[in-house]
């Protein structure tokens, strides 16, 4: 939602938004970490995250990074804490290995870095996946096809693959014999659900 114009006709914000503050001395490596500890303060950010965002504050590009630099050295700012906040962040929201892959890779994370907080909780995103169809659709099997592919996409959705979705609705009610073929894509439709004799 927006309103009229902003004191000085700067153009329009959205209601409540607080119009950023342009640094006065905008090439001042001081002022640029000033600004970045002042940020750190509320949350974590990644390296590249935190210099994007004190150039988009207006801070020349070499002031933000040595900025930016100078609280690496000190550590407080570190990528490899930020993944590993961040999985588990997101693994506690219900998203699966792929999905959370997908969203650091986004912030230009190393691979390194989200492949091994990622492995690290590797061998429970089966349980994740059961647990999470549960608390969504209840311990019981889905009743039919057009329910067990709505609690399948669902699960795609999330980011969990193949594997875990099978193994999610496997545990949902063995009874229900159907064959899951799930495309690499991660596509699902109506001919990918088949019953089994």
């Amino acid at each position: 939602m927006s309103v009229g114009p902003t004191r000085g006709g700067r153009g329009r914000r959205a209601f409540g938004a607080r119009a950023p503050k342009i640094p006065e001395e905008p090439a001042s490596t001081d002022a640029a970490r000033s600004r970045a500890i002042g940020m750190l303060s509320r949350r974590d950010y990644p390296r590249d995250a935190l210099k994007l965002r004190l150039t988009e504050a207006g801070f020349f590009e070499p002031a933000a990074e040595e900025a930016v630099a100078s609280l690496e050295e000190e550590r407080l700012v570190n990528d490899a804490r930020y993944v590993e906040g961040a999985v588990s962040s997101r693994i506690g929201r219900g998203f699966g290995p792929i999905r959370i892959r997908i969203e650091l890779q986004r912030l230009g994370l190393a691979s390194a870095l989200i492949e091994a907080a990622i492995d690290a909780a590797s061998p429970v995103w089966s349980e994740r996946a059961i647990a999470l169809r549960i608390r969504r659709f209840g311990p019981k099997a889905p009743a039919d096809l057009k329910e067990r592919a709505r609690q399948v996409r669902l699960l795609l959705s999330r980011g969990f693959s193949g594997g875990h979705v099978r193994d999610a609705m496997g545990a949902a009610g063995r009874h229900l014999d159907v064959d899951l073929d799930i495309d690499l894509d991660g596509d699902l439709d109506e001919a990918d659900l088949t019953e089994s004799d």
